[in-house]
Formats: structure tokens, C-alpha cells, sequence
């Protein structure tokens, strides 16, 4: 331990000798997708944002041409930010240079440092259809492969076992990518999981999951034209909406959902898409997109008859299909899915209609239980709803109103204000129904299902200095029925404060605080409505990064928190951890270590983003006591043809002899795991 304080005051003095340098632009966007991703609460795919943002790096936005639609793709642009550019190229005319970014409205020193490497300054040129020659001879081909394995023997795998899973521990990924500019893009992605068999009886297809999909853009009238996998994203989300949406995090204005309409699908998630044919047409000032979607979804299927129907008792969602019971659930339930949006825009106005109606070919029947009284069962249902934004000065408002066909209702606006160039305010209200049902759906919320919960959000983010960002957010709600492991209506409150402070270009620090107040059941016990004890969880983070040399770059991480519960002992955490990424000079290697020391109780545990290999992520668990490192290397072997990386990570534990449980329990202190990928640029 005091070796590690020695070190990490070490590192924290360093700055004291920071060169000028360009940020790592790869890890510019690893790092704005920790900052977006913090306050999920369930494990979320970022590979369809990874993927927006390297192509804005690899394609930047000429800021002479660029539409909202463009700019929202550069997620950590707020709604001010994109309206001052958009207001510079009508009163201006055009950009000259790069650094006339310090005359648009809302854009800190620190904003420009970030966009930076995903904008430039081009002529305009007038933009003409492709031929299929010019795709085929100009388009991009890319190839990932790739596996990863836990490295001890979970019992799951092992022949004294009288449990087994149906494969080897290993998981397989591939995926083909075609790319030709914004216009085409097509591929397909294959994925085997840990434990699922693998070109057996069992799964003559080899892989479990396949997904393909065919995307083409600004093809006459046609806005997009989809064929194969894709998403469905309109509105806020109280309709519809999958993968990466804006919630609470640090970036205190950026709650708006960013309207994305029907595009291509190629994430490794195994339910949360549509299958099909969809398309956007633009006319003038509309736009109405059309959608169909047939595929087969896993459920639990109860094989007794309940009123002569054969019914599901849940839809899984996990994409694990290892064992008997889960290869019962594979695609057990057909699932057809319809719909459409029709888009209105004018100046500053924006207003749009949607419906989405979703069909499945067994009923769900949940178990009767107190607090899921409310949640939906049947094999359809259909969602409603009309959305708007319009800006008006330093205003922008923007909001959603939805039903279920079961009668409820689902209601979010929100306003955001510039009352200053230093100060800018965020004010959002959401009402979700017990009885709203939508099963695509992910609005604003403390919980990750758009339903029965009513709250208020308030955020302001200041500017106090030059080198200064303070950011605060309170966000009260409640829920007006039972949730899982909370036997009666509740309420919680969540606080949030940060101070960004930039030393440089090349040194950025910040200070945080956030405390979160909800309920829950006295004990785990508990099947009928009963007393509820308060919880509190509090934590405090210091974190640094600084460039050392040109090739040389640290982080430092020090988080504690404490967790108390009304009828329980108290609880406390702590994690810090030096990062190291460096880029040799003689060579086309990039190297990324960490070195973590924890010592949590669980309830006061802490998640730390970790640098991975491309399109992988890993935000782990830190519980317990003991030590998190890991090592990521990046080889490019032929420039623009041919890298690979290997990431090697290992937790060792101080405070147990088992880790884990079930069939996923490993003896020992020990749990690695090791990856390999290769990517292949044709």
C-alpha cells in the first residue's frame, strides 16, 4: 500500500513537466464514452457509438455542410452547442479556419480541445448519387476476429462436474464490415458465448447468433433504406428505442435523446433489434419512415396448459444459450413488430408522430406477485405517441407524450435555457404510468424500465473560470407501485456535483460527489407489503489524467463510498488506480496498463471503465478486497491492412478461496481472462 501511495504521488507531480501534445484520439473516445456510460444500471453494448465516433475520427464533419443530424452523432455535443454552430453557418456563411470555434456561442476551451479531432474545414461540394462501380472500387472492407476465455477452469467446464455447460469456455466473434462513405454499409457479425455449444448436434449452425444487415443513405428521395437487422430510435425513447441513449451523467445538459430514426444494426446484443425492411423518405419538409420486423425471441415456456394455452412466463433477454433449459428457451417466441413516423420540420421546429405495434406468438403469463401486478402480459400491444422539439432564442424545449394500448400513459418534457455564456440550465419532467407498456422502449429514468415511476431533474453546468466546469444535478422521483425488492410505493433523491479544472491542453482533473437516497425491504425475505428501511449510498472520486511526453500519458483514480441502510451496519468502499498508456516510438505499439487496489463491501462497490481492445468494453465490478491489473497491447503489423491486439486482465482477491457461484465458481484467489482480436483492412 504505501508503495502505491508512493507511485501514485508521483505520477500526480508529473504534470509539472507536460509537453504540448495532441490527445490520443482513440482514447479521446474511449474516455467520452466512460463519462456518458456512468450511470447506467444495466449493462449496456457502446459499439454503435464507438463505431459513430471512429468514423467521424477516420471521416471528421466539414462544418461548412453539417446538418443536426451530423452534429448529434457527436453525442457530447449539447443542444446550445449545436445550435450555435448551426446559427454560425446561416449568419456567417461558412468557417475559414478551424479556429473560429472560439467565436461560436457555448464552446470553452475545453469543448473545442474535444471536437477538435472529429470536425474540419472543407469546400463546399455539390453531392451526387454513387454508381455501384464506385462503391465496389471506393468502399471499405474490415474483418474483426476474435476470442477471449476466463483462463481458470469455472466448474461448469470441469469432468467432475455434474453440472456442465454444452460447450468449451471460449468465446468466438467475428464480424465483416463494408463501409462507402455515408452512403453504403453492409456486414454481418457472428458470436459464440462462453459455455454454448459450438458446430455440434446440439447447434448444426456452428455459431448461436448471426445478425446481417444492408443500410443505404441519401439514395434519391429515399433518406435510408434498410434491409436485415436494424433499429427503430424516435422520439425521447417512450416508444421505442435501442441501444445507447442520454441519461444522468456528468455532461449535465446532454439529457435529450438524439433522433436517429431507423438505421443499420450489427451489435452483438441478441434481442433488442428488428429484423426486416425498413425505410425513410424525405419530402420537402417531411419525413415518414415505414418498418416491419419478424424474428424468434428466447422465452421461458411453461409446457403446462394454463386454460388450454400454452404460455411464457418471462422473455429472456440475456443471449445465453449454454445449457439445456436455455437451449429449451432459443427462439421459442415469434415476435412480429410494425410500424411507422411521420416527421415534420420547419426552421427551429421539429414535431413527430409515431406508431409501434408489437405482436408475439405465446402469451406472457408472469407469476402472481404483489409488485409485478402491474407488468404487462398478453401477446400484444401497441404505443402511441407525439414528440417535439423547437428552440426559440437561448430556450430549447423538446418532449414526448405516449400511450399503451392498455390505457396508460407516459409523458416526458423537458427545457433547456442558456442563461448566460457561463451558465446553462436543465430542467426535465417525466411521468411513467404503472401501466404503460413498452417493451422496446428506454426514456429518462432512474430505472431502466419506462414505467411507473414520476420524477423531476434539475441541472445546471457553469463556467465559473477559464480553466473551470462546475456541474450539479438533482433528480427527486418516486414510484407509485412496488418494485422487485421494494414491497411498497416509494421515493429517492439523487445528488451530483463535479469541478472539471484543465491545467492544459494535456492535464484535466476533477473532483466528484454524488449521493443517492432510495428505499428497499428490510430484509430479502420479504413477499408482502411491509415497512421500508432508507438506503443511502455517498461517494467521492478524484481523478486525474495528464500527458507525461508526447507518447507517454497517465491516469490516476482515487473513489470511496459509504452505504447505509436504516436497519443495517454501515458499509464502506475504496478503489484507486494508476493507468499507464504509452505508444512507442519505433514502433506501431500501443500499450495500456492498470494497477487497482479495492477494499469494498458490496453494497459500496465501484465501477471503473477499463481500456479494451476495439468494440469491446469493460466497466467491472470492484468488490471486495484485493487487486485489479490489466495489460492491452495494440500491434499494427501492416499499416492500414493488419492489427492485433491482446489484453490480458486478472482480479486477485485477499478476502476469499472461491470466487463466484454455481457453475461460474472458481477455486482460488485468482480470475483472469485473456483476449486476442485481429482486424484486417481489405
Amino acid at each position: 500500500m504505501k508503495k502505491f501511495f508512493f507511485i501514485l504521488f508521483i505520477s500526480l507531480i508529473s504534470n509539472a513537466v507536460v509537453f504540448a501534445q495532441e490527445p490520443k484520439n482513440n482514447q479521446l473516445i474511449e474516455n467520452l464514452i466512460e463519462e456518458l456510460s456512468e450511470s447506467a444500471d444495466a449493462e449496456i453494448d457502446f459499439s454503435i457509438l464507438y463505431e459513430d465516433l471512429l468514423f467521424y475520427l477516420e471521416n471528421p464533419i466539414d462544418l461548412n455542410t453539417a446538418t443536426r443530424e451530423d452534429l448529434e452523432k457527436l453525442q457530447f455535443l449539447n443542444d446550445f452547442q449545436i445550435e450555435g454552430l448551426l446559427k454560425y453557418q446561416r449568419n456567417i456563411g461558412v468557417f475559414h479556419t478551424i479556429y473560429e470555434l472560439q467565436l461560436v456561442q457555448g464552446f470553452t476551451k475545453i469543448d473545442i480541445f474535444r471536437i477538435l479531432p472529429f470536425v474540419t474545414i472543407h469546400v463546399k461540394k455539390q453531392t451526387t448519387i454513387p454508381d455501384v462501380k464506385r462503391v465496389l472500387a471506393h468502399g471499405g472492407n474490415t474483418l474483426f476476429l476474435r476470442t477471449q476465455s476466463v483462463i481458470e477452469e469455472p466448474a461448469g467446464y470441469s469432468e467432475l462436474s455434474e453440472k456442465r455447460y454444452d460447450g468449451n469456455r471460449m468465446r468466438y466473434y467475428a464480424k465483416y464490415q463494408f463501409k462507402y462513405k455515408k452512403n453504403v454499409n453492409a456486414g454481418f457479425t457472428m458470436e459464440k458465448d462462453p459455455g454454448e455449444a459450438f458446430w455440434v448436434d446440439s447447434l448444426p449452425k456452428g455459431f448461436d447468433y448471426y445478425t446481417a444487415h444492408v443500410e443505404l443513405r441519401n439514395v434519391g428521395m429515399f433518406k435510408t433504406i434498410n434491409l436485415g437487422d436494424y433499429q427503430a430510435k424516435f422520439g425521447q425513447g417512450l416508444t421505442t428505442w435501442t441501444g445507447y441513449g442520454s441519461g444522468k451523467s456528468s455532461y449535465i445538459s446532454d439529457i435529450r435523446k438524439k433522433h436517429d430514426g431507423l438505421r443499420k444494426y450489427s451489435s452483438s446484443d441478441e434481442n433488442m433489434f428488428l429484423r426486416g425492411v425498413g425505410t425513410t423518405v424525405r419530402l420537402k419538409d417531411f419525413e415518414f419512415s415505414v418498418f416491419g420486423s419478424y424474428k424468434n425471441i428466447d422465452g421461458n415456456i411453461d409446457t403446462t396448459e394454463y386454460d388450454d394455452e400454452v404460455i411464457a412466463t418471462s422473455y429472456q433477454t440475456t443471449g445465453l444459450h449454454n445449457t439445456f433449459n436455455t437451449r429449451q428457451d432459443r427462439k421459442s417466441v415469434s415476435e412480429l413488430i410494425y410500424g411507422g413516423n411521420l416527421t415534420y420540420r420547419y426552421n427551429n421546429l421539429r414535431v413527430g408522430a409515431t406508431y409501434f405495434n408489437y405482436q408475439f406468438g405465446i402469451p406472457l403469463q408472469k407469476a402472481d406477485r404483489v409488485y409485478s401486478y402491474y407488468d404487462f402480459r398478453g401477446d400484444r400491444n401497441t404505443n402511441y405517441s407525439i414528440d417535439y422539439q423547437y428552440s426559440w432564442h437561448n430556450f430549447y424545449f423538446f418532449g414526448e407524450e405516449a400511450m399503451s394500448s392498455s390505457g396508460g400513459k407516459a409523458f416526458l418534457n423537458s427545457m433547456l435555457v442558456s442563461v448566460a455564456p457561463q451558465l446553462s440550465m436543465a430542467l426535465l419532467h417525466r411521468h411513467y404510468d404503472p401501466d404503460y407498456y413498452a417493451y422496446y422502449a428506454a426514456g429518462f429514468g432512474e430505472k431502466s424500465k419506462t414505467n411507473n415511476e414520476t420524477g423531476m431533474y434539475i441541472g445546471a453546468e457553469i463556467y465559473p473560470l477559464r480553466t473551470w466546469k462546475v456541474s450539479a444535478y438533482y433528480d427527486t422521483y418516486s414510484f407509485p407501485w412496488m418494485l422487485f425488492r421494494t414491497h411498497a410505493p416509494s421515493n429517492g433523491v439523487d445528488y451530483f456535483a463535479q469541478a472539471d479544472y484543465s491545467l492544459s491542453r494535456n492535464v484535466d482533473m476533477y473532483f466528484r460527489y454524488k449521493t443517492e437516497t432510495a428505499f428497499e425491504n428490510q430484509s430479502d425475505e420479504s413477499t408482502g407489503v411491509e415497512d421500508l428501511a432508507s438506503t443511502r449510498k455517498q461517494m467521492f472520486r478524484y481523478h486525474i489524467s495528464y500527458g507525461v511526453s508526447k507518447n507517454l500519458t497517465l491516469k490516476s483514480r482515487i473513489e470511496v463510498a459509504k452505504y447505509t441502510k436504516s436497519n443495517l451496519p454501515d458499509e464502506t468502499g475504496f478503489m484507486m488506480y494508476q493507468d499507464v498508456e504509452y505508444r512507442t516510438p519505433a514502433l506501431p505499439l500501443d500499450i495500456s496498463f492498470r494497477f487497482a487496489m479495492f477494499d469494498s463491501d458490496y453494497n459500496a462497490r465501484s465501477y471503473a471503465y477499463e481500456s479494451d481492445i476495439l468494440y469491446a468494453f469493460s466497466v467491472p465490478s470492484y468488490s471486495g478486497r484485493g487487486v485489479r491489473s490489466y495489460l492491452t497491447v495494440k500491434y499494427t503489423i501492416i499499416d492500414d491492412f493488419l492489427d492485433i491486439w491482446l489484453r490480458y486482465g486478472i482480479f486477485h482477491y485477499e478476502d476469499r478461496e472461491v470466487i463466484g457461484s454455481g457453475m461460474d465458481e472458481v477455486l482460488g484467489r485468482n480470475k483472469s481472462e485473456a483476449k486476442i482480436q485481429i482486424r484486417m483492412k481489405l
